[in-house]
């Protein structure tokens, strides 16, 4: 973080609790989370018991994910989050979990 000059937008992950945070320089930004159980089983929050671990935030989420969908990627179709954005997840190539986001202008 220091050396790329980026700062913390926010984190979680007090008391034990598994760590992430949003890193970014202004141009962008990227969530990274600890791998952790999911408890909560919805499709969009835990595929097979895992979250997503990285968080890439787009301009257009929609045509994002058409793109994705087309490829055979994405996994849950876009839908609102509890902490202000539209999401959908996708799995890359190597079996990651991808969470793509756009804010909700608001």
């Amino acid at each position: 973080r220091d050396g790329l000059g980026w700062k913390v937008f926010f984190s979680w992950g007090e008391g034990g609790a598994p760590r992430g945070a949003c890193l970014g320089s202004g141009a962008m930004q990227v969530v990274l989370a600890e791998p952790r159980p999911a408890t909560d089983k919805s499709k969009s929050r835990a595929i097979n018991g895992t979250r997503p671990t990285m968080h890439l935030r787009v301009d257009d989420l929609d045509t994002r994910y058409a793109e994705l969908d087309r490829a055979g990627l994405a996994l849950v179709a876009p839908e609102h989050t509890h902490w202000g954005t539209r999401w959908f997840v996708a799995r890359d190539p190597d079996g990651n979990l991808v969470g793509f986001e756009q804010p909700i202008d608001g």
